[in-house]
């Protein structure tokens, strides 16, 4: 009786460590979790690549989006040294235009190449697409960009006393709470209708205000070059609600943009 007891807990012990092992996240080939990744479109080239477009969300809204792409061939391989290269186009009838943008890089943990793309108006103004050159060879995926929530904007275009534009964008992602945040934004540069430039060379002053309320907070850093067009800083939110977040931007001690802002709901 006592043999019949310890067969059947080891049995029982076996059966739930199997079954701990299939409830973990499916993984592929050594690669990331699946189920962090929302495919959202699929082609394939000329040469018998297959290209998939991903993101960490199951929509695409105005702003800042990182996006990743795996290739693979047929038999479902990885391929971690093509050359990729992004360009987004919005498509307006009378005018085209792109955005700025990350062009992508190889990530060996993901096994995706990854970038980011700064859709500056939703999808409802015109067509977005966004062309991945695999290697020489083009893949075009339409690309259906949202608008923000209401009360919210995480991307501005500005001109500039210099008579330049200049876009300002939040970047993502970001958990807002009551207290001391992290912030982090982005500043291009309008150089044609096809391109972006980042800028790193301004000196950035922030200030925080709700507006419902009248009043802003303390003991905030503004936002500092980190390279690449980033800057990052610390906002203090000192209740939850409507925040806009107004930057200044100097270069060599003149004010270029004095009205640029973030409106921020949480």
């Amino acid at each position: 009786m006592k043999k019949i007891l310890i067969l059947s807990l080891a049995g029982a012990f076996v059966f739930a460590s199997c079954k701990k092992d299939k409830t973990d996240e499916p993984t592929t080939g050594g690669t990331a979790p699946v189920s962090e990744y929302t495919l959202l479109k699929k082609d394939t080239t000329a040469n018998d690549l297959v290209v998939e477009l991903y993101a960490k969300t199951e929509t695409i809204e105005v702003g800042y989006a990182k996006l990743y792409v795996k290739v693979k061939n047929f038999a479902g391989d990885a391929i971690e040294n093509a050359t990729l290269a992004f360009m987004p186009e919005m498509d307006m009838g009378n005018m085209q235009h792109s955005s700025p943008l990350e062009q992508p890089v190889f990530n060996s943990n993901t096994k995706m190449y990854e970038g980011m793309v700064v859709f500056t108006m939703h999808s409802g103004l015109g067509d977005w697409t966004l062309d991945v050159d695999v290697n020489g060879e083009i893949v075009t995926f339409p690309v259906n960009v949202l608008d923000s929530q209401t009360g919210t904007k995480y991307v501005g275009s500005y001109t500039g006393t210099d008579a330049e534009k200049y876009i300002v964008t939040l970047v993502k992602p970001f958990d807002w709470k009551v207290g001391m945040n992290a912030v982090s934004i982005m500043v291009h540069k309008k150089e044609s209708m096809m391109s972006f430039p980042a800028v790193d060379n301004f000196t950035i002053e922030m200030d925080p205000q709700m507006i419902s309320m009248g009043h802003g907070s303390p003991n905030n850093t503004s936002p500092i070059s980190v390279g690449n067009g980033y800057y990052e800083g610390q906002v203090n939110y000192t209740m939850t609600g409507d925040w806009r977040l107004n930057f200044l931007l100097m270069s060599a001690g003149d004010t270029i943009v004095e009205n640029a802002y973030i409106d921020i709901l949480f």
